[in-house]
């Protein structure tokens, strides 16, 4: 067994030195190129031997390969002759067994000696894998964009998640890849990756786990706001809702709800995106006095069809006097009727409008129209009727609800004084008179009469 292991170390000797002998006279130059370049265990390699020649034709009259690794065809004999300035390639294999560095001598013999040409096959342990560099948002929908590590040059790598991920298989375009992934917890990630190295036939298929980094969601930001704290009663109420999504998503179908007493309205959004922000205005009414409370509910849903909701409150007071008021209500009497006049006082926050005034009295009305009343600002009114129990005044808010304040009148129509005449007076003084003229001319005469007696008398 020895002796045999010395006769092949002295014929690859003297083939060495033949060939150093030879390489200084030969005119052809050897050359070699590899596919995979960088093989994996299990690979077949395919190889090409070119042989040059140069200023003089050449004879080849054999070829030999000695390789640790199995080589197809070991040797080739009988190439011919070569013309000058030409070449001849002659095709090989390899199978790749396991990793490491082998190094495959050829041996060329021309009839101007041996040339000897040694290459090296690097059979790779390496494989192509998945990088997430990004941390992970749980309770979202994330994109997750990895890159792969290539150091063989694959092709044709298809990536397929083995947990729910879409889409459920990813073809790998410039060594990169996404895809969509909904986590509610942390855990490491498993990924089967299919590829070929170098031609169709060397297929590859192995599972990579991946142990990405985690963070909680910030999820969406809600603030409710009003501009006073204190309204008056049928006021309305403009609640200012801020929404920020604080997500690494795009959020979609957001519903806002408003609900305060009896009072609901829903305004929506289509979507928003990541680090952004949308405000809503949403008037309500203050229909009730007291200590009022709002409640606003966002729903809203994630690419995934996965549902969310978060609710605010935000609280007011609202004040027993009602927004709009009558004052300086005053009443003359006009012709057969009263002439009424007064004042209109918006004491709200917010403007009114379609403001009329009816003067009321067993269902006929005369109505007088103000039209828009600013807000702390007044108007006046002035009705002729002919007569009037109450005084109505409708109006509507800047949400369309109408609303009314009244004030009772206490009009009395007041009967006409007829003076009384003089005359009879006048003819009771005169009866008087003449009576007193009579019984003073029966006294004047008696006197007479009395004065005759006694002159006859003496």
């Amino acid at each position: 067994m020895k002796l045999a292991k010395c006769s092949v170390f002295l014929t690859i000797l003297a083939l060495s030195l033949t060939a150093c002998t030879a390489a200084g006279h030969a005119q052809v130059t050897l050359s070699v190129t590899l596919n995979p370049s960088t093989p994996l265990p299990g690979d077949i390699v395919k190889g090409e031997l070119t042989i040059k020649t140069g200023l003089t034709p050449e004879t080849i009259s054999g070829v030999t390969f000695y390789s640790p690794l199995p080589v197809e065809p070991q040797s080739v004999s009988g190439i011919g002759s070569i013309p000058a300035n030409s070449y001849y390639t002659l095709p090989f294999t390899l199978k790749a067994i396991s990793p490491g560095t082998y190094v495959v001598k050829i041996y060329v013999s021309t009839t101007n000696g041996t040339v000897v040409q040694s290459f090296n096959v690097n059979v790779a342990s390496a494989k192509p894998e998945v990088v997430i560099s990004e941390p992970i948002t749980l309770g979202e929908v994330n994109s997750v964009h990895f890159v792969l590590y290539n150091p063989i040059n694959a092709y044709g790598v298809r990536v397929t998640p083995l947990f729910k991920a879409y889409p459920s298989t990813i073809y790998v375009v410039n060594n990169e890849g996404s895809f969509r992934f909904y986590p509610t917890k942390s855990m490491p990630l498993k990924f089967r990756i299919e590829f070929y190295d170098g031609f169709a036939t060397n297929y590859h298929s192995y599972v990579q786990t991946v142990y990405p980094s985690y963070r909680n969601s910030s999820g969406v930001s809600v603030n409710v706001s009003t501009p006073h704290s204190t309204y008056m009663l049928f006021d309305v109420i403009p609640l200012s809702i801020s929404i920020t999504n604080l997500r690494t998503d795009t959020i979609y179908d957001l519903s806002v709800k408003v609900s305060t007493g009896g009072f609901e309205k829903t305004e929506t959004l289509p979507y928003l995106n990541p680090s952004t922000t949308e405000k809503v205005v949403v008037n309500c009414p203050a229909s009730k006095a007291g200590n009022e409370t709002a409640r606003v509910l966002i729903k809203y849903r994630d690419y995934l069809g996965n549902h969310y909701e978060t609710e605010k409150v935000v609280t007011f007071k609202v004040l027993p006097s009602e927004v709009v008021s009558i004052s300086d209500v005053s009443v003359e009497r006009s012709g057969s009727g009263f002439e009424i006049t007064g004042d209109i006082s918006n004491s709200g926050w917010s403007k009114v409008y379609g403001v009329t005034v009816t003067a009321s009295s067993n269902g006929k009305n005369v109505s007088y129209f103000v039209g828009t009343i600013d807000p702390s600002d007044y108007d006046t009114f002035d009705i002729v009727a002919s007569n009037a129990t109450k005084i109505i005044v409708t109006w509507q808010d800047i949400i369309g609800e109408t609303h009314s304040v009244s004030e009772t009148l206490h009009l009395v129509r007041q009967p006409v004084k007829v003076k009384e005449s003089n005359a009879p007076l006048l003819v009771s003084a005169i009866g008087a008179v003449v009576i007193f003229a009579i019984v003073l001319v029966a006294v004047l005469r008696r006197s007479r009469g009395g004065e005759r007696k006694s002159q006859f008398g003496r």
